[in-house]
């Protein structure tokens, strides 16, 4: 029987100190009790040597843009600019419905570790961490026989299921985002969310990089 390929990034720039990569939806950031093929997995093969230096994370369904530094010096600088805001990320998402024009949001947002959920609570409780966020609507149409929204997202912090919550909370669940009452996706088994731009300044060099993307399922939005 003919094992299947696994998974495996698109590189979209790579030196020395870090790489740049777009992540297929299906492909697990890191390892877990699964012990599935994974980003770090792949990067250890590709760098040829152990350690991989994973900024940030995606999803297992998420596709998009990530960062990866090769060495500890630029897992520290990257990082720091994660902490500092220097780090953009912007996510593209597509929900049902019209989303408003602009909004900002500031949530406490709680993980249950044995469920692996997270919601949004309306007190302070062991646990919880605040989250913010900026988000814009880009277009609004038709997606999958209902009106939808192309939303921009700006991360001000990085919680565990962020974007999903928050949108669900306010009634926006992610198409194909099942787990927090998105409707089944027609296409795929993914979610409709997707790290569709990076900025940074290198580590090294302090020279400022971007790269973008576009979510696929943005293109069926009439």
């Amino acid at each position: 029987m003919t094992q299947p390929i696994p998974l495996s990034p698109s590189i979209l720039f790579e030196d020395t100190h870090l790489i740049v990569v777009e992540k297929p939806a299906g492909l697990l950031s890191q390892g877990d009790s699964s012990g599935e093929w994974n980003l770090v997995d792949w990067g250890r093969q590709h760098f040829g040597r152990n350690y991989v230096g994973l900024v940030h994370r995606l999803d297992r369904n998420v596709s998009g843009l990530m960062v990866i530094a090769k060495r500890t010096k630029s897992a520290e600088r990257l990082t720091k600019s994660l902490t500092s805001g220097t780090l953009v990320r912007r996510y593209q998402t597509l929900v049902p419905g019209r989303f408003p024009e602009s909004v900002k949001w500031e949530d406490l947002l709680h993980k249950d570790e044995r469920t692996n959920e997270v919601r949004v609570v309306n007190k302070p409780i062991p646990g919880a961490k605040k989250a913010l966020l900026a988000a814009r609507c880009l277009r609004t149409g038709a997606f999958e026989g209902q009106p939808a929204s192309l939303v921009e997202i700006e991360l001000e912090t990085g919680r565990s299921h962020q974007i999903r919550v928050q949108l669900a909370h306010r009634k926006f669940p992610i198409f194909g985002d099942q787990k927090y009452g998105g409707s089944t996706l027609r296409t795929s088994h993914r979610i409709a969310l997707h790290s569709a731009f990076l900025a940074f300044p290198h580590p090294m060099s302090q020279a400022l990089l971007e790269f973008s993307s576009t979510l696929p399922e943005s293109k069926s939005l009439s």
